[in-house]
């Protein structure tokens, strides 16, 4: 009996606690009545599965101690004494009735020294494989002058250096699967805008095309903005018809619900389009991944595009992350010749058929050299070193902005004094999407959302303040100007995870709740919104998919495994004019040099 078997209390101490919760104890109660009682060894693994999961991961590494374990879900707690700290024995695991052994059909899958749930692990393998069978495919353009022709009038001459929004319009005719990744203001929208173009110009025949984006505020997003760049690209009406103007949420795209009703039907069904576009693929999840890939038809097109720095999805996976790992723009010979035949030359290099299936737009049309935001998001995603200036980018542009915040009383006076100054000013409007964009200009954005510098306690605080004025006249918590954000999805409303609304007092008094849902806005009563968080604060996660026009970051006290570089990027790229940091810059330059770390079987190499 190892040392783990001889520890008998960490279980129940661990309930006692908290930090394992009533899913990890409702599995275990199942397993037990499927399987008998289970081993030390078998409850800890089924924990720290479980809680692995919930944190985005795929796979317990078994070359980490529960120790480990611990610090990696619960970044922010003392290790509990009675912890197991030897690593757990692969022969335990191979002993074990909960581990499938040739083929069997058993709860977990054992490869190598990662434990994963089989059905994850199975999802995983599914997905790879058809990735794979996808980009070996590959495809033959049988007209080059003509497809060379087409490419020459949608995009303009980019001179010596190589077009990479050009090179990804000629690869989504050679390439049935195509991941496009690119920062903020490099062009994503145009591209996909002229690649639309270009394949209904190059068909014979009606293309049917689909756009999605797993959220609806990224679906509405989408569909707004390429409605923008199509009429930049001045198309004939005929051109026009043939775009969809609309995107959908991959959950109504898969299972075909209208915006009201009942929740999605149990069936699935078959995408037989000729083209899907799924716009913000860093946040889908690798379940949502893997229900799309085996929902597509056969000759159907798939094209990812998102940014492989941003934050992965909240959910289980990083699957835009495993996939964008290759370096820099570089094609296999194959390919090379192909898109050198349509006049463009880009490097050559012996590489998978998944990477050569990657190009990465570089060039950033939204900032230039003289852009605090744009230098700072490159900054943050390209700098290594440990003995930096940290103040010095933010003293050369007047853009970015660093302003020290202790958490004192005098800190918290200025930044309420701030939000309830904003709040009085939204008396006065009373249209719902000027409300709204009125909160969008500018956004406070907070790296946690639990404890004292968590989001939920920074609200609590200002809605306190909001209301103890007599002036807002609140009814069950609602009153005129209060921004919310929906928090989980509702189908019976068609409202959906991260929509921003706000509560207007109409002509007659009463209080309506309008939320924007993709590219409507749509009009409740208080009463019949359920699941919302009040949003004078956002996390960083649920700001993904927005942009505001200024973005202030408020860091934590103290260092927290969830401040990374990736958070940092993402914070960063919301802000379109202007970026204010509060806080202490070491924990900026300790988050910046973290990288995200999600335990996974995706690879690609």
């Amino acid at each position: 009996m190892n040392e783990i078997e001889e520890v008998t209390d960490w279980y129940n101490q661990g309930i006692e606690s908290g930090w394992i919760h009533l899913y990890e104890r409702e599995w275990i109660r199942f397993l037990e009545s499927e399987y008998g009682t289970l081993s030390e060894t078998e409850k800890l693994c089924i924990v720290f599965l479980s809680r692995f999961l919930f944190a985005g991961h795929v796979i317990l590494p078994l070359d980490l101690s529960p120790a480990d374990w611990f610090s990696i879900i619960e970044p922010d707690q003392q290790i509990p004494e009675n912890l197991p700290n030897k690593k757990v024995l692969i022969d335990d695991l191979n002993r074990s009735a909960l581990v499938g052994k040739n083929g069997e059909l058993k709860p977990l899958y054992l490869e190598g020294k990662n434990l994963s749930i089989r059905k994850y692990r199975v999802y995983e393998k599914k997905l790879l494989n058809w990735i794979q069978t996808k980009c070996d495919q590959g495809a033959n353009i049988p007209d080059t002058e003509k497809v060379k022709n087409q490419l020459e009038q949608l995009f303009e001459s980019s001179g010596d250096n190589t077009d990479w929004q050009k090179t990804a319009a000629a690869l989504s005719l050679i390439k049935p699967f195509l991941i496009i990744s690119g920062g903020p203001g490099t062009g994503k929208t145009t591209t996909v805008a002229k690649i639309l173009a270009l394949h209904n110009r190059l068909s014979d025949k009606p293309l049917s095309v689909a756009l999605a984006a797993p959220t609806g505020k990224a679906a509405g997003r989408m569909g707004e903005a390429l409605n923008r760049e199509l009429k930049n690209l001045k198309l004939s009406e005929s051109e026009l018809e043939k775009i969809p103007k609309e995107a959908k949420t991959l959950h109504r795209l898969l299972y075909s619900y209208k915006t009201e009703g009942l929740l999605p039907p149990a069936e699935k069904k078959v995408l037989h389009h000729d083209l899907l576009i799924v716009d913000e693929a860093s946040m889908v999840d690798l379940a949502l991944m893997h229900r799309l890939i085996m929902a597509m038809g056969s000759k159907t097109r798939l094209i990812l595009l998102g940014d492989k720095d941003q934050l992965n999805s909240v959910e289980a996976g990083s699957v835009f992350a495993d996939l964008c790992t290759k370096q820099k723009n570089e094609f296999s010979p194959d390919t090379a010749n192909q898109l050198s035949k349509l006049g463009i030359e880009v490097p050559k290099k012996e590489q998978s058929a998944v990477k050569d299936s990657i190009v990465y737009l570089t060039k950033s049309y939204r900032f230039d050299e003289k852009s605090g935001i744009g230098s700072l998001a490159e900054f943050i995603k390209t700098n290594t070193k440990t003995d930096y200036d940290g103040e010095s980018i933010f003293s050369q542009y007047n853009d970015i902005d660093h302003i020290p915040f202790s958490y004192r009383k005098e800190d918290f006076s200025g930044l309420t004094e701030n939000l309830i100054s904003r709040v009085n000013r939204v008396s006065g409007i009373t249209v719902p999407d000027e409300l709204i964009a009125f909160w969008k200009e500018s956004v406070w954005l907070a790296v946690l959302r639990r404890g004292l510098t968590g989001t939920e306690r920074l609200n609590q605080l200002i809605e306190r303040m909001v209301v103890s004025n007599r002036k807002y006249n609140a009814e069950s918590g609602w009153y005129h100007g209060r921004p919310v954000m929906i928090s989980k999805n509702d189908y019976n409303l068609g409202i959906f995870n991260g929509d921003l609304g706000v509560c207007v007092r109409d002509e007659n008094g009463h209080l309506r709740v309008h939320i924007e849902s993709g590219s409507e806005i749509k009009s409740f009563k208080p009463n019949r919104i359920m699941h919302y968080d009040p949003a004078y604060f956002i996390t960083v996660h649920k700001s993904q998919g927005s942009e505001f026009e200024s973005v202030n970051l408020l860091l934590p006290n103290e260092d927290t495994l969830i401040l990374t570089k990736e958070l940092l990027y993402t914070a960063v790229t919301r802000a379109r004019k202007s970026f204010n940091i509060y806080g202490d810059l070491k924990l900026f330059k300790t988050g910046m040099q973290r990288k995200t770390v999600r335990y996974t079987g995706l690879n690609v190499d």
